[in-house]
């Protein structure tokens, strides 16, 4: 069908039989297309202005984005080559990654970090992905926004100088949204050994101006063992951004320093980024003795979600039903390890396995886990981060694993949903 628009009051007239048409009001149309996906909206733009209108209206991208939630995506961190070390970022849909079809990711220059001068995905917020950029000829370092989406990317942004050779074992990085001032920015914890102490800095995005803030008021697992890009941490959830850490003298904690620790003191620090002001929320008192493999935090269903080991026996995952009530802990999912057998080569890489949830569907009938092989004791020529993600049924206790041929890096993948949101400003 052939349309015919006019700028009339608010107003798209489509022909029908003749003389006849059908008049749809601008409201209708800004409903119907709000459901739409972005690659079809840009197609959709051409069709005539006051589509166009619609479509670039401020108020229709916040729209989109909020039915974007519906259709969450993942941001899939692979390699395509061996000797090729440039990495690509795809977001992927997670309604095909339940299906469990056997799938090859798109070999396209557009998701190359190394095309897009980036090394790491340091967060995801808004449809808007923030990448890290780092020359170590100059010791330098930057971040793009990048909307792959509408593929469109920022000019490089926050330029600050290293100054120290080990640069990927002193920062970390954290990406957020500001709801009160509508601005975007990036958190630097700079780790300071010889003070025993983690600085901070904040980076907002709009004037490109890094700025010291209070410093961490605890110190994060695992900072020097990690790279930026790594799902370790810094999760974000509705102005916030969230660690897990430990108020403990040794100011780098490693896999041994991790055994002394007291399970009492553990903390979940959350960064308020309209005031830049911590707080310290306490994990669920399930969590009340120490395991070989430690703690982590994630957002399931909009919620800060909190998930450890018990008794080498079961994963669990923890839900704070109000966000900041330290009351509001419930436990969300217990998954026995024996259901997750199947998938393994044998007890002793159960035993040594890390999990990290990525997703839970809307019904909470499909869990999305990633695991890795957690061993300090393995020789550095052995991978120990395997590259393969569990796909766990609820309803009927089944895990399988995903059926992706391309070597994912799970621990390093994001969520992510597709927006029309510009990365300029």
């Amino acid at each position: 069908m052939k349309i015919l628009s006019h700028k009339t009051d608010c107003s798209t007239r489509f022909p029908i039989k003749g003389d006849e048409t059908v008049f749809l009001p601008d409201e209708l149309v800004t409903e119907v297309l709000s459901f739409s996906d972005v690659k079809f909206l840009m197609q959709m733009r051409c069709v005539c202005k006051s589509w166009k209108s619609i479509i670039s209206d401020p108020k229709f991208v916040k729209l989109h984005l909020k039915r974007s939630a519906r259709n969450p995506h993942l941001t899939l961190y692979f390699n395509k080559s061996i000797i090729y070390r440039g990495f690509n970022v795809v977001p992927f849909p997670v309604t095909r990654l339940r299906e469990n079809a056997v799938i090859s990711l798109p070999n396209d220059p557009h998701y190359g970090l190394m095309d897009n001068d980036c090394k790491y995905v340091v967060g995801s917020c808004n449809g808007l992905l923030c990448l890290l950029g780092y020359s170590p000829l100059h010791g330098k370092m930057w971040f793009h926004l990048w909307n792959p989406a509408i593929r469109k990317m920022s000019q490089k942004l926050g330029y600050f100088w290293d100054g120290v050779l080990g640069l990927y074992f002193s920062f970390k990085f954290a990406f957020g949204y500001d709801n009160s001032s509508h601005t975007y920015k990036v958190v630097m914890l700079l780790l300071d050994e010889a003070e025993n102490r983690t600085r901070a800095r904040v980076l907002n995005l709009c004037d490109n101006v890094w700025k010291p803030i209070q410093n961490f008021p605890a110190v994060l697992l695992h900072f020097c063992d990690t790279k930026p890009g790594a799902n370790d941490g810094g999760v974000y959830l509705n102005g916030s951004l969230n660690w897990l850490a430990h108020p403990s003298e040794f100011g780098y904690i490693n896999f041994y320093a991790w055994k002394k620790m007291n399970v009492k003191k553990f903390v979940i620090v959350s960064l308020d980024l309209e005031t830049e002001t911590y707080t310290k929320l306490m994990p669920p008192c399930g969590f009340d003795e120490m395991s070989p493999i430690e703690p982590s935090v994630c957002i399931l269903l909009d919620c800060l979600c909190f998930s450890n080991d018990y008794k080498k026996t079961d994963f669990v995952i923890w839900k704070m039903e109000e966000f900041g009530v330290e009351e509001s802990w419930i436990q969300l999912i217990k998954i026995s390890y024996q259901n997750l057998r199947s998938i393994h080569r044998g007890f002793v890489d159960l035993e040594l396995s890390k999990w990290l949830p990525l997703h839970l569907s809307d019904h909470g009938d499909t869990l999305i886990l990633a695991k890795m092989l957690h061993d300090p004791d393995l020789p550095m020529s052995v991978e120990k981060e395997e590259r393969q993600a569990i796909l766990y049924n609820l309803r009927d206790n089944i895990a399988v694993q995903t059926r992706i041929t391309d070597k994912i890096k799970w621990f390093f993948v994001k969520a992510y949903v597709e927006s029309l949101v510009s990365p300029t400003f």
